[in-house]
């Protein structure tokens, strides 16, 4: 499918424009803000190839106008600079030199596809994206603009992509302007053409060696495509003409029938909507067509009430075949503004099927295949079509500002655009996706205004749908919106390229930036943006496991009783070290959450500067701890450690009296092997130098602290006792263990405090039980 784009040129107003010393690049370059790589590259080199001061020597200020042009190119062409000039504007690249190439350059070897509408040209941001496909084979041409045989190349490149259009997907890389990607693939010569079958990984690609001809390069492809084409006898066919299939009629003194090759192509066309059979039966041949030997091609239809219909499809190429087939299936309706806002009251009051719908211009010629593919594939979604020339005012009250695009009405009326390609598996897997996160919502300023006022609980996903990071976020954020009701807390996105004077007044610095809007309390995500996490940080914030402190309840911490411990963060927003800690610190307040005596908070110090300047806070993260023991603010430790939960924990809970004692050989005979106990002993056997064993500290710690009472705990060094515990039979570190008695113990599998302790208590009620029995 292609983005249907409009470029205007008017010379004399356009040099004018870029005169201007504060120009817009988007502008410059005649493309709206969310434009692709490739429609920034094809946009450039219209204007390079018409503004180019060679062809423009009358023109004292030409290279002057180039240079803007070509710097903007620059910028907008890495998403990086790109991101930084979308929030920033062009402060930054003001003073970058700015050098072009020659007007022959760009003429005849700049982007040598990019005219190409069916060539992809992928670049490092998009190739990994693009090439590993489950449902396509890919083919990529590897070239560099300087190289005669790269050029030798282009045209059956071109007839190429003609030939396989919609059975293969045929792309290119520039490795002059992609040359980390093209070393990374280990490409040494151009061009270089490698292939990417189904469900291929980055280094899976096949360099293909032949000789560099249409013909060959063809056969090799196509033996690469495997589709299923069945075989069909008489006996089979009397339970199969029950279905819809495209069907060969060869019999073997047939002559009229196509070529393998073109029956490959028309059923990997058509794979995933009709199915396809050669049937050699003569007798079941002329049963089904009387005419098959002069026209041996069937498209076998059913209507809706299982009768079949037989058309006879006549074509002198598959894609001509193709298209005929597909005329004949029913198109999806064409919905008007009306029937859009009377489906999505249906949807409210759960009345209907999700819509997939898609908002077009022009005629939708390139949207067929797709279109008709998408019933069999997401069967229970309904699929409409809107064309926004006839419903305008619709569309831009929906803010659609490019064609195609497909959105997805939702079981309770909520609205998502779909940010990735207009290709059918990633179309289809949206429609899934998106119709199943019924509590995620595409975002207009007016209803970030209301949602505001309101102060009902969102989390918003500011994004480019550009921007890489971006598209990889959006799936992880649908799954985490179906941890939660809407009347917990609601989802949504908010493009920030289209709406770009909202983003701005938010002070949106990068993308994505997610925010949990709670009212007046308004918290920034910090962590892996994944399904797991994003659940977890709604959890925390919801549930306030870290106390906020401000200049209205700082009182408390200086009211802290002898009772208590406190831990707190002095933080600020923008610091890059502070967000890397902030999941890191809720999950240190959730892992000690048990300890009631332990309070876990933090103060933003950008929104409360005075305060921190009263705590002669100097740098930020500063985590501070006031002990047990003291009142107020009398006693104070810094910590220094590294910023990981584990680190964190093992340093508070040493604050804390141990339940844990340190055991000796002598200690262990003496205390365990020698002589009958009273209450059970809970033994950690571990190694200084063993990992897991530093991390389950502060946890057997933790279980220890809420088994007192019920069981002794210690723990013994098995480096410095290793004869020890190896006569002990301990083969791996760190082994817990209860024992009842010098001889009867049990080993405890989990490396969790709350499974120790329930695991434990499971034991000592069944011991107990045992004894009351006796």
């Amino acid at each position: 499918m292609k983005f249907i784009e409009i470029l205007f040129f008017f010379s004399l107003s356009f040099l004018c424009t870029i005169s201007q010393e504060n120009d817009d690049y988007y502008k410059l370059l005649n493309i709206p803000r969310d434009a692709t790589l490739q429609e920034i590259r094809k946009a450039f080199k219209i204007m390079a190839v018409k503004f180019h001061p060679d062809k423009n020597q009358e023109d004292p200020d030409a290279e002057k106008k180039f240079i803007k042009l070509a710097k903007a190119y620059e910028v907008l062409k890495d998403p990086s600079s790109r991101k930084q000039y979308d929030l920033h504007g062009d402060e930054e690249f003001k003073d970058r030199k700015q050098n072009y190439h020659s007007y022959s350059y760009y003429r005849d070897h700049f982007g040598i596809y990019d005219d190409d509408p069916i060539i992809v040209t992928l670049s490092k941001n998009d190739y990994e994206l693009n090439v590993l496909d489950e449902n396509q084979v890919w083919f990529v041409n590897f070239y560099s603009p300087h190289c005669s045989h790269c050029h030798d190349m282009a045209p059956i490149w071109r007839k190429l992509a003609l030939e396989l259009e919609g059975v293969v997907r045929i792309a290119a890389v520039n490795c002059e302007e992609d040359y980390p990607l093209c070393h990374q693939l280990g490409i040494r010569a151009y061009p270089t053409l490698m292939l990417y079958e189904k469900e291929a990984h980055m280094y899976d690609g096949e360099i293909y060696r032949g000789p560099q001809t249409l013909r060959d390069i063809q056969e090799f492809l196509l033996s690469k495509v495997y589709v299923n084409i069945k075989e069909i006898n008489a006996e089979e066919w009397s339970v199969l003409k029950s279905e819809q299939w495209v069907l060969f009629l060869c019999s073997e003194d047939d002559y009229n029938c196509p070529e393998k090759d073109t029956i490959k192509k028309i059923a990997s066309a058509l794979e995933g909507l009709l199915q396809v059979a050669i049937i050699k039966d003569r007798d079941l041949c002329e049963e089904i067509s009387d005419s098959y030997k002069s026209q041996p091609l069937i498209f076998w239809q059913m209507d809706d009430k299982k009768i079949p219909k037989v058309h006879i499809i006549q074509g002198s190429d598959f894609k001509e075949i193709v298209d005929k087939i597909l005329n004949i299936l029913p198109h999806p309706p064409l919905l008007d503004e009306n029937k859009f806002h009377d489906l999505r009251t249906k949807l409210r009051l759960g009345f209907d099927k999700p819509w997939l719908i898609c908002f077009y211009l022009g005629a939708a010629t390139d949207l067929k295949l797709e279109l008709k593919r998408l019933p069999a594939v997401i069967p229970n979604i309904n699929i409409g079509l809107i064309h926004c020339g006839k419903s305008a005012g619709l569309c831009a009250a929906l803010h659609i500002a490019r064609y195609p695009t497909w959105c997805v009405i939702k079981q309770g009326g909520a609205f998502e655009v779909h940010q990735g390609r207009d290709v059918l598996h990633e179309v289809a897997t949206f429609a899934r996706d998106s119709s199943k996160s019924t509590n995620l919502h595409a975002l207009s300023p007016a209803d970030f205004i209301n949602l505001k006022s309101e102060g009902t609980p969102w989390l918003i996903d500011w994004y480019a749908p550009w921007c890489p990071p971006c598209k990889k976020l959006t799936p992880e954020l649908r799954k985490a919106s179906q941890h939660f009701d809407s009347e917990i807390v609601q989802f949504g996105t908010i493009d920030c390229t289209l709406h770009r004077e909202l983003c701005s007044s938010q002070q949106i610095n990068s993308y994505p930036s997610m925010f949990l809007y709670n009212g007046s309390n308004i918290k920034m995500f910090q962590g892996t943006p994944n399904e797991v996490s994003i659940v977890e940080f709604i959890q925390d914030i919801m549930n306030d496991v870290v106390l906020n402190l401000d200049e209205n309840n700082f009182s408390l911490l200086a009211r802290k009783p002898a009772a208590e411990m406190w831990i707190v963060d002095f933080f600020a927003p923008w610091c890059g070290p502070c967000q890397h800690l902030a999941p890191q610190y809720r999950k240190l307040a959730k892992s000690i959450s048990q300890f009631k005596d332990i309070i876990v908070a933090q103060v933003d110090c950008v929104a409360n500067g005075k305060l921190c300047d009263s705590q002669n806070i100097r740098g930020y993260p500063t985590i501070r701890l006031y002990p047990l023991g003291s009142k107020g603010m009398g006693s104070v430790v810094i910590y220094n450690g590294q910023r990981d939960a584990i680190s964190l924990k093992r340093w508070v809970l040493s604050f804390l009296p141990s339940k844990v004692e340190d055991l000796s050989e002598l200690d262990f005979k003496e205390q365990i092997l020698k002589k009958k106990f009273y209450l059970p002993w809970l033994i950690d056997f571990y190694a200084p130098w063993c990992g897991h064993c530093v991390n389950f500290e502060p946890e057997f710690r933790n279980a220890a602290q809420r088994l007192d009472g019920k069981v002794r705990s210690g723990k013994i060094d098995c480096e410095t006792n290793r004869i020890f515990c190896g006569y002990q039979r301990v083969v791996g570190y760190p082994t817990v263990r209860l024992y009842f008695s010098p001889t009867e113990y049990v080993n405890i599998g989990s490396q969790e405090a709350n499974a120790i302790i329930k695991q434990v208590k499971a034991l000592l009620e069944e011991r107990e039980n045992q004894h009351d029995e006796l």
